[in-house]
């Protein structure tokens, strides 16, 4: 593994208001940081990650607080290892949640088909918002392609439970809209 180069943020934050703590510990997590050591935050180093975290930095110390960058070296290749199976762990940790989230609103809306006419006036809808929700899963996969910086073993498995799922609701309405179109020039 050849060696690899990290950004490293470490902050010190006021303690009121709390927001802006919360805030920038959503940034950091929505660029995929890992937090090394109390306020000590790593990225893998690339024009884009340094250019978050020098943003990040500017705004922390705006705000009263105290922000370093620094890029670094690890000087062993077994840290360089450790850092990256962190953030793949993590990463894995994120697929693993959107592919259940997909597979629960696949099995949910099956479910709600298979309970009989008195539940199929509001099929429509049921259809519609958790085409809604799967259109939000799409976003959240493309959200963490972006952070996956070591490309995770679980994106596949995210990628083709939401996939599956939105093909089995177009799928469904698809069946549903023939029916009707049937039905209606039968009458």
């Amino acid at each position: 593994m050849p060696r690899s180069s990290w950004v490293l943020l470490s902050s010190r934050l006021p303690r009121d208001p709390s927001r802006l703590r919360l805030a920038v510990w959503r940034r950091l997590k929505r660029t995929g940081a890992v937090l090394l050591h109390d306020a000590l935050w790593v990225l893998p180093a690339d024009p884009a990650t340094r250019e978050a975290v020098e943003w990040l930095a500017e705004e922390i110390v705006e705000q009263g607080g105290t922000a370093f960058v620094w890029e670094a070296a690890g000087l062993s290749s077994d840290q360089d290892r450790h850092l990256v199976e962190v953030f793949r762990r993590d990463a894995d940790a994120r697929y693993a949640e959107i592919e259940a989230t997909a597979r629960t609103i696949q099995r949910a809306t099956a479910k709600r088909r298979r309970r009989g006419s008195r539940a199929r006036p509001s099929a429509d809808v049921v259809r519609t918002q958790a085409l809604k929700q799967l259109r939000g899963l799409e976003r959240a996969l493309r959200l963490e392609r972006r952070r996956d910086y070591f490309r995770a073993h679980g994106r596949a498995a995210a990628v083709v439970a939401v996939g599956e799922a939105i093909a089995a609701l177009e799928a469904r309405a698809s069946a549903t809209q023939e029916r009707s179109t049937v039905h209606a020039l039968g009458h």
